[in-house]
């Protein structure tokens, strides 16, 4: 029997406990805002105009820009895969009080760094659930190329056998904990380091092992 890198990438998060979120199928995730919708929202958020009024041209095209900024912002940190013309309805409210924050000097208010640096947090921790599955794939395969480099894998990625599950996965889950802010235990990596060690030490029957294609 052999395990796919799919299946240990879900394994290694929820090891983290971290939801795996279909990006599919979640409303929130595919039902977009435009940066239109949120500079309007943030200038309502500020005070500047009342839910029910328009902005003038200058604050709308002052607040749209803002909006790009937050954006850039985000997109330099590598927390964001969309574009600046529309953001996820999941992220709408952060988009919103972020662009609030940022130019509430351009109208006499006061920003808030604590405020913008938890709002950051929220989105970053949220996309990173939501690319959970991706982040994690590129983690196993990781922990499988170090392990062919080092010798220790008789296997193709394409056929890991399912002895060799749980020590992928909690080095998987080891390389994955930083990113998820959860803690890391060192004890996991010596634990699989054995278990992988006993496998190796087995002796093979020279038979190739067939993988299950889905």
């Amino acid at each position: 029997m052999t395990v796919s890198v799919s299946q240990l990438a879900e394994q290694a998060l929820r090891r983290l406990g971290v939801s795996i979120v279909p990006l599919d199928d979640s409303p929130t995730l595919t039902e977009m805002v435009p940066a239109a919708t949120i500079a309007t929202a943030a200038l309502v958020e500020l005070g500047v105009i009342a839910a029910d009024e328009t902005p003038s041209a200058a604050d709308q095209a002052l607040a749209v820009d803002k909006v790009a900024s937050v954006h850039a912002a985000l997109d330099a940190q590598g927390i964001v895969w969309w574009d600046g013309t529309a953001m996820p309805r999941a992220f709408a409210e952060e988009y919103t009080k972020l662009t609030a924050n940022v130019m509430a000097s351009s109208f006499g208010r006061a920003a808030d760094p604590a405020n913008q640096a938890l709002l950051e947090a929220r989105v970053r921790k949220g996309a990173m659930t939501i690319s959970g599955h991706d982040i994690a794939t590129e983690a196993v395969m990781a922990v499988h190329a170090d392990l062919v480099a080092r010798g220790w894998a008789r296997w193709s990625s394409l056929d890991i056998p399912d002895a060799a599950a749980m020590p992928y996965e909690m080095l998987a889950a080891y390389e994955l904990a930083p990113k998820f802010g959860a803690q890391a235990n060192p004890n996991d990596v010596v634990q699989a380091q054995r278990a992988l060690a006993s496998i190796i030490a087995l002796p093979t029957s020279g038979e190739r092992v067939p993988a299950e294609y889905f």
